[in-house]
């Protein structure tokens, strides 16, 4: 039987750290960074009142010594879910309290629906939090600027730049389900949806759509990093790096997004030096304390370059 406390001990610095009043979705273990021996397989996130547990290998390791611990450190959850991903395949069970099919998750004072019982994927990415309060501070310093958010999913930071007084938002992504998952979260905190587009079309034919609306002050390109029929980013990324002279403003922010183990830290700045040298590399963004992980190249990557035009 494996012994938890390691990771227990874990989380419970986490839950310090975030402070007893804080109920902000957070990642309160993470496995999958290769920094914990032993439980390079667990990580365990908070929405609020729910806990999401999700193992990444097939294994008979009795996991409900770990379910009980989890109970007690946190009195206020109201359910816990077990997520067990195969590759792209994900089963889920409630292991104990109610968990409703869809809830509410909180994050700086915004709020987002959330569903652990049958997506994959959520609906929030925790491990993008620094992105969007760099988001909610840029577009706090510009007057009434313009978003386009690539690959746009639930359409956070679409959220996020309204709620910092952002004039337009334009989100693009193929899945239409995705788009009203995100119409839905605009509602949630109550936001004018006449200033948010949804374009529910492939990228790659969808330029001129997308010229239509431009120029914008903030692009974010945050692609999966190979989705069959989607997206492919060593093969496809440079191909929308091209695109930046079409859609942004002179002196525009340009938020490049990598989340793939297999391509390095250097593979976004060299991609963009190719494709649009006009665009000046500032910095990577800082991955989220809660993420730690043993490689830099195998982390998050996000990277913020500035249009020269």
């Amino acid at each position: 039987m494996r012994d938890f406390q390691p990771l227990l001990v874990q989380v419970s610095g986490r839950l310090d750290a975030a402070g007893s009043d804080n109920r902000d979705a957070r990642r309160l273990f993470h496995g999958r960074g290769q920094c914990f021996d032993g439980y390079q397989d667990l990580t365990v996130d908070r929405f609020g009142d729910q806990v999401l547990v999700s193992q990444f290998r097939n294994t008979d390791d009795d996991l409900q010594p770990l379910f009980g611990a989890l109970r007690e450190l946190l009195p206020q959850a109201q359910g816990l879910t077990l997520q067990r991903r195969q590759g792209r395949r994900t089963n889920s069970e409630v292991v104990w309290g109610a968990v409703p099919e869809r809830f509410v998750a909180s994050e700086a004072g915004l709020q987002y629906w959330v569903e652990v019982q049958r997506n994959q994927n959520v609906g929030l990415f925790l491990d993008m939090q620094p992105t969007r309060q760099w988001l909610r501070e840029q577009c706090g310093f510009l007057d009434a600027p313009t978003l386009l958010n690539l690959f746009a999913f639930t359409c956070a930071f679409s959220v996020v730049a309204m709620a910092a007084g952002a004039a337009k938002v334009v989100n693009n992504d193929m899945s239409k389900p995705a788009l009203e998952w995100g119409k839905a979260n605009h509602a949630l905190n109550k936001q004018d949806p006449r200033s948010v587009n949804m374009l529910g079309h492939n990228l790659f034919k969808s330029w001129w759509k997308l010229r239509q609306l431009a120029p914008f002050d903030v692009i974010i390109i945050d692609p999966p990093s190979n989705q069959e029929g989607s997206f492919n980013a060593e093969k496809q990324y440079g191909q929308i790096l091209k695109r930046i002279p079409e859609l942004a403003k002179p002196g525009a922010w340009i938020v490049a997004c990598l989340n793939s183990p297999f391509l390095n830290a250097d593979f976004v700045p060299l991609q963009m030096s190719r494709w649009c040298p006009d665009c000046e590399l500032v910095e990577r963004l800082p991955n989220s304390p809660d993420f730690p992980d043993v490689s830099l190249d195998s982390a998050l990557k996000v990277f913020l370059f500035r249009y020269r035009g």
